[in-house]
């Protein structure tokens, strides 16, 4: 039973991504990489039991978007609380969570004297992007895991879409802006 259920996820999740070959952005070496293949790997990801927020992290990490020279254990030890929604909270969407991480990462402030409106845009940005795509108001996980409560296997792929849909609006983003690496 639980080998069909396994099966079942990873082909549920397959389909959704064969929907965005050809799309790409670039990572901190300006290599193309597809948005299929970053989505593909943070899907990978969570498939194989990390968080949604450390799977749209670490896949960022290892397509390239986020620097090697970041310690990838430094990574995960940031982005872990926000898996469960900010500690099992249920508040904000961990796949959204790492999303904005990345974008911090790439994009925001190194001190108080750079403009605070640049990473501010890029993050209202994704949540837009997000909500649209989602076609919901909230970036809230409890509100966003409705309905998929009483069956695991359903919940985990509602989650695994989430992500891919949050790896997918990012490097779309990315590839507008550019790395400034």
């Amino acid at each position: 039973m639980l080998k069909k259920n396994f099966d079942k996820k990873i082909f549920f999740v397959n389909i959704n991504l064969q929907f965005f070959v050809g799309k790409y952005c670039y990572n901190n070496k300006k290599e193309v990489i597809t948005m299929n293949k970053f989505s593909q790997k943070a899907a990978e990801l969570f498939m194989q039991g990390h968080s949604c927020s450390e799977s749209v992290v670490k896949a960022a990490y290892e397509t390239g978007i986020i620097d090697k020279s970041v310690d990838p254990d430094i990574l995960n030890q940031i982005i872990s609380p926000f898996s469960g929604a900010m500690g099992s909270h249920q508040c904000l969407c961990g796949a959204v969570a790492g999303a904005q991480l990345v974008l911090g990462l790439l994009f925001g402030r190194t001190g108080p004297s750079n403009d605070p409106n640049k990473i501010k845009e890029l993050a209202n940005e994704f949540n837009a992007k997000f909500k649209e795509q989602r076609n919901t108001k909230t970036l809230c996980c409890r509100a966003l895991r409705a309905g998929f409560d009483e069956d695991p296997v359903a919940a985990r792929n509602n989650c695994a879409n989430i992500v891919h849909d949050s790896t997918m609006i990012l490097g779309s983003i990315v590839d507008k802006v550019g790395s400034k690496v």
